[in-house]
């Protein structure tokens, strides 16, 4: 139900009381005013270290009155269905779990995608390599999560909202719960984008962040996704030209492959040829929102094209969706 403790009891700060708590691999224990020992709120809390607060999630519409195996809740506008109503009843209601915050989702959890549900002091998990057993449902290591960030200095201060509407598209990567603590964004900053034919290239001036290249690369054969990479942009004007003629295709054919140029071309031919190959089309003039995370990752929209890239805080997850 808890976990192993993790640390001493001891006097914190929370939702603005000062309180003898203690952390457990799932929980938070508080010794409240009265002496009653109650769970903390540590899906609430998760929610918004992800930037994503119930208090801004959809709202699902009331149920019918004939609708079975779901109950509605008015509190917080969402429902909870059997299995997991029977579960949440069984198991504490709602002095255990607190109400439900989030609708049923896909998360990447320990490199394996789970169905979860959130709830204001528990994350659910749904464990099919258990079933027929006490542990089919678990509770998230909530407490261990919450802990390993909240003290850091990225992730203080008043909870911040991922930007420009793109927690919808955010939302739907398995490593999403790993995108903590909203920090620094950048809105219609310049950008480029070239397209080849193992990935694509991205541009981008932060300003005094510097200017960065991100390199997607498709998954191969034996793959199951995105990586990406990261470098500074070092091309200078006046830099000399990559001098390297690209194959040739049949006559009329729909893609002619080219040699990248400039801060591209530096990249690419400076060790990101062998994935990437050839660019098939030429580099594209962009404007970009970005959102960077305080705990790995950023996200961004390319406002031309429309296009959208998701970066993990590990090089291997990552998602990009055409236009």
């Amino acid at each position: 139900m808890f976990g192993y403790p993790i640390t001493e009891q001891r006097l914190e700060t929370v939702e603005d009381r000062t309180l003898q708590v203690q952390w457990f691999e799932r929980d938070r224990l508080e010794i409240q005013a009265d002496g009653t020992i109650t769970a903390g709120r540590l899906g609430a809390r998760a929610l918004e270290l992800q930037g994503r607060r119930w208090e801004n999630q959809p709202r699902q519409d009331p149920l019918p009155p004939d609708t079975g195996g779901c109950h509605y809740f008015a509190a917080t506008g969402q429902v909870l269905c059997e299995p997991w109503l029977g579960y949440w009843v069984n198991n504490g209601g709602l002095e255990r779990f607190g109400y439900p915050i989030s609708g049923l989702r896909l998360e990447m959890i320990e490199g394996k995608p789970y169905t979860v549900q959130y709830f204001e002091r528990r994350r659910i998990e749904h464990h099919p390599e258990y079933a027929g057993t006490p542990y089919e449902y678990l509770y998230g290591l909530l407490g261990r999560e919450v802990l390993a960030v909240q003290n850091l200095p990225v992730c203080q201060g008043p909870p911040r909202d991922v930007q420009f509407g793109l927690e919808d598209r955010i939302g739907y990567v398995e490593f999403r719960s790993a995108l903590q603590c909203p920090s620094i964004s950048y809105a219609s900053v310049p950008a480029a984008f070239q397209q080849f034919s193992g990935g694509v290239m991205i541009w981008l001036d932060l300003g005094e962040a510097g200017r960065k290249i991100y390199v997607l690369r498709y998954p191969r054969e034996g793959m199951d996704s995105y990586t990406y990479a990261v470098y500074d942009d070092t091309y200078q004007e006046g830099d000399p030209p990559i001098d390297e003629k690209p194959p040739e295709v049949p006559p009329r054919s729909p893609i002619q492959p080219s040699v990248p140029q400039r801060g591209f071309g530096k990249v690419w031919a400076a060790g990101e040829r062998e994935y990437l190959g050839y660019a098939i089309f030429r580099e594209q003039p962009e404007q970009a929102n970005v959102q960077f995370f305080g705990v790995g990752g950023m996200a961004l929209r390319l406002l031309v094209s429309g296009q959208i890239g998701i970066f993990g805080p590990e090089y291997n997850q990552a998602q990009f969706w055409p236009s």
